[in-house]
């Protein structure tokens, strides 16, 4: 469970240390600088906290961060209650000692916030970096990436101050570098923190040259903070002189911008993120409403809130605003700051992101400039696509194709002026979103060029281009404004309204809308195409699709310049225009879902710049009839070589031969698939082994790009393709079939390797499929499967065995009953919390290990079990056994929560191994077993101080015992002398026992005498050292184990050693 963060108590803090009776109280106490550098480490620890919170899941140190920062964060805030109580009282007493108690507490306090700061996780982790060796000939470089306001500089400055850092490096240099990058002033910035010369007459050369002595010897931390830079030019001019600089020097970047990282060849920066809503809110609430004024004025806190939206969760901004209205109590002002677009858009006091982020406007290549604005005629909070936004920058005129467009956008993103929303399986940008503050600061620089159209208008302003259609009754008469060049709909709803049919229709003329490039007219159910469409002869992107229509009137081929044609789902539609030849610009026509069209027109393969077309529809030319010259062949495709993307041909059957069609059509057949193919989709194959490509490792060879594969209807195959060594593939899918089983001839699957991997097959299946299964499955392994979260295995009467490896966020799995299943072992799933075992009649060995998470364990009924082996889960506390009478060897390692153990009669028991147990669980498996046992060994069992009488009766069996490592016996009992069978007796490194059990001289040498070979041994040594404590080595019957020793030891001379017996060691020496 992860820990709860104390966001909202940090905040309160920060108030209050702001507050003015603090400021008096600090002075008084003589703790001003305590008090100022707690206020600063919390703020900057604030700043983190987000990411801390994502992390603490998947660290236990980060868990620990948070679980310490809790505890001095609540002792902060009673101190503050302390000093808020006792306020009067502070400032009128002479109490030395009272005084002297409160000072202390506040050094202390600040000194535990300072040393948790120091490892604040994401701080931790860049010290980490920059402490880590470099292998690069040069200097490396790391960078902190985030939008204005989120305490980048502050972190930087953390690390900077790092106790590790600050020994490793000498000389540190901090340079605010900012807009003004010139290589030249920065070096001279660099060389001013170092040395004394005169540097102002120094040309580049002599500025190298001082560089390389007084930094080329050094080990040097470089920081440039808040850079703008995006000329590579620039950089390499700076990164030539700085590539004297020591081997080992790091440089530190901060920046708004992921371009500039990536210019200076950094690859993976470390990103801060802002503030979650409920976190923005309090933050705000605090300063802008005194304690309990949220109750008295409940309308500014809705006011509040929709201002606080607009902060993106940036620190700064909420503080600026919450600052502004802390004074405020009318309604008026607080409405002001809310309605007045103007006044966010312009910025208020220094510190409001809006004026930051005009900065990122200033700074954008004038060829970006229109392509961010045009964003403005989108909707706040509106989900963009990505293709559609090219698109209509193309049809702009602001770029000319879509490569450029595509990295337009990627440039955008970069610099978080757009936030990516979507991605497909293939890990490609779908949409994007534009954050409110962004979309004001886009609006505030194209003004009155955009309008977003909610109903019916008089008059509009003459400076109005891009219009955007929203909401019911649209009439068109307010639009009478020859210039527009953008008519846009969005937001339409799935009802069909007759009515706004004919509103829209009567009030939309041409002689409005002469300049249009853009033409948008989704989903606007028309039953009829406007008559004068075919005059908007600059229209160059036409969206049409979900419209009604059944008829698309040949005039529109009028539009020489249209480049982009829509229309997909207009179902009714039955034909394309005949002159579609006339179409000579069109570069993309999407017909998907025109499912009431029966071929494509006759001179579709004329338009030689088509880059894209979904469907091509393969008409039925019958003989005689007069219209089939209006009927295109598959042979037009030849002419359309410059489409991309998806190409879908239907009616194949239409064609009458194939082979003479597809050759005109230039369809050629390629043995092998293109290596950068990302999907691969394989459906009715019918043969019983898959192409030699696929198989054997053929896969990671052929397509080393694949993210999904789909494997449908190979009923016949009796092997699977090899899914190792796909790094990108993230969606396998094995579709089971209509009828009868899925894959009935697969006998083992192997998946391995696929980190990607979130699950193996769909659970969600209509109630018209039969259920899932593999009949002929005997074994299944799963091993490296770092994504896969959930697994719920489908039934396979012949599953006999199940291997389930290093998955370690693997949280559930679900075991149907497997009536032959024989084996399981489940390893290194750090995630998985539960797991159901149902009925395996046959289970004869089961192993779980590293299972960390794992709270409980039931078996139900396990008949044939002999070998269980739970290892090293820490979260264990339950063990059910039920029904195992053949169950002979039992081991339970390092389950140190093990509490509830109920198990019945274990009448087979032979061999059982404890180690980190508590000691019932001990008792209680002995008193099972039913007098069997033969083995018993007991490790680090610390709470084991003796063994009780009443095993006297279920260890009459027994034949070895070992006890060892920090096991607490006082004294081994003393019925140990009635085991007869006992033969072997080994004691390691416990110091007591091994005293009383020295021969002749130890008080429980008597009880022990009779056993034919005893080991007793108490070397300890330190691995890091390899070197032994002690060297006392009693041995009887000429055997002397050495144990666990991975180094060198060298065995001291012993008259009675005549073989030696040796665990885990790797180099031997002998001394006699």
């Amino acid at each position: 469970m992860a820990e709860q963060i104390p966001f909202n108590i940090i905040a309160n803090i920060l108030t209050k240390l702001g507050s003015s009776a603090i400021q008096e109280i600090r002075s008084i106490y003589g703790v001003p600088k305590e008090l100022r550098k707690l206020k600063e480490r919390l703020d900057t620890i604030k700043a983190v906290l987000l990411d801390a919170e994502e992390k603490q899941e998947e660290s236990h140190a980060v868990k620990a961060w948070v679980r310490r920062l809790k505890d001095v964060v609540y002792d902060a805030d009673d101190m503050l209650d302390d000093f808020a109580t006792h306020y009067d009282f502070f400032l009128s007493s002479n109490q030395i000692v009272f005084r002297s108690k409160m000072s202390n507490k506040v050094k202390d306090i600040t000194e535990r916030v300072d040393d948790i700061a120091k490892e604040i996780p994401l701080q931790r982790e860049i010290v980490k970096l920059l402490l880590s060796s470099n292998n690069q000939e040069n200097f490396s470089m790391v960078a902190i990436v985030g939008i204005g306001g989120l305490g980048k500089t502050n972190l930087a400055q953390l690390v900077y101050n790092n106790e590790r850092v600050v020994q490793y490096f000498e000389p540190r240099i901090w340079v605010c570098v900012s807009d003004n990058f010139d290589a030249k002033s920065l070096v001279k910035k660099i060389l001013k923190e170092v040395c004394k010369e005169d540097l102002e007459r120094l040309e580049l050369n002599g500025l190298k040259n001082l560089l390389h002595e007084k930094l080329s010897p050094k080990r040097c931390l470089l920081v440039l903070d808040d850079v703008w830079n995006e000329s590579f030019d620039k950089w390499d001019q700076l990164r030539v002189l700085l590539m004297v600089v020591g081997k080992e020097s790091k440089i530190l970047v901060t920046t708004r911008n992921y371009k500039v990282a990536s210019i200076m060849g950094i690859d993976s920066p470390f990103v801060l993120k802002g503030l979650k809503e409920t976190q923005s809110w309090d933050l705000f609430s605090k300063i802008a409403f005194r304690e309990g004024q949220e109750k008295v004025h409940p309308n500014l806190v809705e006011i509040g809130k929709e201002i606080v939206n607009k902060c993106n969760g940036v620190p700064l901004v909420i503080k600026t605003f919450g600052t502004i209205l802390c004074l405020k109590t009318g309604e008026s002002q607080w409405l002001s700051i809310k309605n007045n677009e103007k006044l966010l858009s312009l910025g208020v006091g220094n510190d409001n992101i809006l004026s930051v982020l005009k900065l990122s406007y200033d700074n954008l290549p004038i060829h970006l400039k229109q392509c961010f604005t045009f964003c403005a005629s989108f909707p706040k909070d509106y989900e963009i696509e990505k293709k559609l936004l090219v698109e209509l920058w193309i049809a702009q005129g602001y770029i000319l194709d879509e490569d450029v467009g595509n990295e337009y956008f990627e440039e955008l993103l970069s610099r978080l002026l757009l936030e990516e929303f979507e991605k497909d399986a293939y890990n490609n940008i779908l949409s994007c979103k534009m954050h409110d503050l962004i979309h004001d600061l886009a609006q505030s620089v194209i003004g009155s060029e955009v309008l977003t159209l909610n109903d019916d208008v008089k008059e509009i302003s003459k400076e109005v281009l891009h219009v955007s259609l929203s909401g019911p009754n649209l009439k068109l008469t307010a639009l009478k404004v020859k210039h527009i060049r953008t008519l846009l709909s969005i937001k339409r709803s799935n009802q069909y309204d007759s009515k706004e049919n004919a509103i829209f229709s009567s009030t939309f003329s041409s002689s409005s809308f002469k300049g249009l490039r853009v033409l948008s007219l989704h989903h606007f159910y028309l039953n009829s195409i406007p008559k004068c469409l075919n005059q908007l002869s600059h229209l160059r992107y036409l969206d049409l699709s979900k419209n009604i229509f059944e008829i698309l009137p040949d005039s529109i081929t009028k539009l020489k310049n249209l480049q982009i044609l829509k229309l997909a789902h207009c179902f009714k539609l039955k034909e394309f225009p005949k002159d579609i030849r006339e179409l000579i610009n069109l570069r993309h026509l999407e017909n998907n879902g025109c499912c009431g069209v029966t071929h494509m027109p006759c001179g579709i393969g004329e338009l030689t710049l088509l880059q894209s077309l979904r469907v091509f529809i393969v008409g039925n030319r019958r003989r005689g009839l007069r219209d089939d010259h209006d009927i295109g062949r598959l042979s037009e495709l030849k002419g359309l070589n410059n489409l991309k993307g998806e190409l879908r041909i239907e009616n194949l059957q239409n064609v009458r031969d194939v082979v003479v069609e597809s050759r005109k059509a230039n369809l050629r057949e390629t043995k092998y698939p293109h290596p950068n193919l990302k999907g691969l989709h394989i459906k009715g194959y019918g043969g019983m082994r898959f192409p030699s490509w696929m198989m054997n490792g053929g896969l990671s060879t052929m397509l080393p790009n694949l993210i999904t594969i789909n494997l449908e209807g190979c009923s016949r195959c009796h092997s699977l393709p090899c899914f190792v060594r796909l790094p990108h593939l993230k969606s396998p899918q094995l579709d089971f079939f209509r009828k009868g089983p899925f894959f009935p001839s697969l006998e083992n699957l192997n998946v391995n390797q696929m980190p990607k991997l979130k699950e193996l097959w769909k659970r969600d299946l209509p109630l018209t499929h039969p259920p899932l299964s593999f009949p002929c499955l005997s074994r299944l392994q799963i091993t490296y499967c770092h994504d896969l979260a959930s697994l719920e295995l489908l039934p396979s009467p012949l599953l006999s065995r199940i291997e389930i490896t290093s998955c370690p966020q693997l949280t559930s799995l679900l075991l149907p009953p497997f009536p032959l299943l024989s084996q399981l072992g489940i390893e290194y799933c750090g995630d998985l919390a539960f797991l159901e075992l149902h009925s395996s009649p046959l289970l004869s060995r089961l192993e779980i290990r590293q299972c960390c998470k794992l709270t409980s364990l039931l078996l139900n009924s396990s008949p044939l079990l002999t070998h269980l082996e739970i290892n090293f889960c820490d979260e264990l506390t339950s063990l059910e056994l039920r029904s195992s009478p053949l169950l002979s060897k039992l081991k339970i390692y390092d389950c140190p929560k093990l509490t509830s153990l109920q198990v019945s009669s274990l009448p087979s028991l032979k061999t059982l191994y404890l180690h980190n147990e508590r000691a019932e669980v001990l008792r209680r498996l002995v008193l099972v077993s039913e007098s069997s046992l033969e083995i018993l060994c007991i490790n680090n069992m610390a709470d084991v101080t003796y063994l009780p009488d009443e095993l006297l009766q279920h260890v009459s069996t027994l034949q070895c015992l070992t006890i060892e490592h920090r096991c607490h016996l006082a004294a081994l009992p003393h019925w140990i002398g009635c085991l007869t069978s006992l033969t072997q007796l080994n004691i390691y490194c416990c110091k007591h026992l091994t005293e009383r059990c020295q021969e002749e001289t130890g008080e429980d040498w008597p009880k022990i005498a009779h056993i034919p070979h005893i080991h007793i041994e108490d070397h300890e040594f330190t691995l890091a050292s390899s070197s032994w404590k002690s060297q006392n080595i009693s041995a009887r019957g000429g055997i002397v184990p050495v144990y666990a020793s991975p180094h060198h030891h060298a065995l001291v001379h012993s008259q009675a050693c005549t073989s030696l017996c040796g665990r885990y060691t790797s180099s031997w020496s002998l001394t006699t």
